[in-house]
């Protein structure tokens, strides 16, 4: 495979950048699986609302390669559901870190346990989970760049039976993306050294990108679409698969091309919360205020993220 560099590339928990430049498409695709079972089974979510997250997860992950910049995106859904919110957020690596530092991924889904089980179960069954869930809201891009410079916000409409179908609108309404992605997110068994089998959240994406049109435009739109059409029938197992690497799926995606894939970028679970940055937001609120939040004896905070504890005295906060 053209450009390639490294003789071994990890199976789990990459990005893989590539191009077609027959098609003057570019790309990356995503394999998540222990960064986004560390995520998902942190918390305990339903299966609906956790595969719900983990496709907003993969989304963000691909996404972030097409604004070209070293800093976060978020992605925010707000909705009138029995899941009324998702964030998922990837950090790009700072520069100061290098250029094969591992992105960084984080997320949360907030919801009525009560409402979700109602849904799943007197909902129309001619609906997805989306619907089902979700309802009626929008989806937020916000890409927050490296210090100096602007932060950008985008908002599209949450439609159809998907997270990506809504992706879609967006990149549709978008001057800048000429774009499509592919998500498939699932329960995949594991054996664990012969003490039985369980299950394990994995992830597979495949974003691509059209490039400016150079001397052929009406043989663009034929590449385009024959690039487009082997995304789409891609099997789900396959994006799923532990044992094939990021560079082997890419072969089999796109058999009959010369794919030039460049370094991969590892990704891992990592939320930004930390005993320091709560002290901080602690200390903007009013003392009185902070005195109200003392139960037996101490603060405790809580991230919505990875659900680590922070305790703190009352002397801690000068109370």
């Amino acid at each position: 495979m053209p450009g390639e560099s490294l003789t071994h590339v990890a199976v789990d928990d990459v990005v893989q950048p590539f191009q077609i430049d027959r098609a003057d498409v570019r790309g990356r695709l995503v394999r998540l699986g222990p960064a986004l079972d560390s995520v998902l089974s942190g918390h305990g979510y339903p299966d609906a609302v956790a595969s719900l997250l983990g496709e907003l997860l993969v989304v963000a992950v691909a996404t972030a390669g097409a604004f070209k910049f070293q800093g976060m995106l978020s992605l925010q859904t707000s909705s009138d559901g029995a899941v009324p919110l998702m964030i998922a957020e990837y950090r790009a690596a700072p520069a100061e870190d290098g250029p094969i530092a591992p992105g960084r991924l984080r997320g949360y889904a907030r919801y009525d346990a009560t409402l979700v089980a109602a849904a799943l179960r007197d909902g129309d069954p001619k609906q997805s989970a989306m619907e089902r869930l979700v309802g009626k809201g929008s989806l937020a891009f916000t890409v927050e760049p490296s210090p100096g410079a602007e932060r950008y916000q985008g908002i599209t409409a949450l439609e159809g039976p998907t997270i990506v179908e809504s992706v879609h609108a967006y990149f549709r309404q978008s001057d800048q993306l000429d774009a499509a992605i592919r998500v498939d997110v699932g329960r995949v068994a594991r054996i664990s050294n012969g003490t039985g089998s369980n299950s394990v959240w994995r992830a597979g994406g495949v974003l691509i990108q059209r490039m400016p049109s150079r001397d052929y435009p009406e043989r663009d739109d034929e590449e385009w679409r024959r690039v487009l059409a082997l995304v789409g029938s891609s099997g789900r197992l396959e994006l799923l698969d532990p044992k094939v690497t990021a560079r082997d799926m890419l072969r089999d995606l796109f058999p009959e091309d010369d794919v030039r894939a460049y370094q991969p970028i590892q990704v891992e679970a990592r939320c930004r919360c930390s005993r320091e940055r709560v002290d901080m937001v602690l200390r903007s609120f009013p003392a009185s205020e902070i005195a109200d939040m003392v139960v037996d004896g101490e603060v405790t905070v809580t991230c919505e993220f990875c659900n680590s504890h922070y305790r703190f005295a009352p002397i801690e906060l000068n109370l």
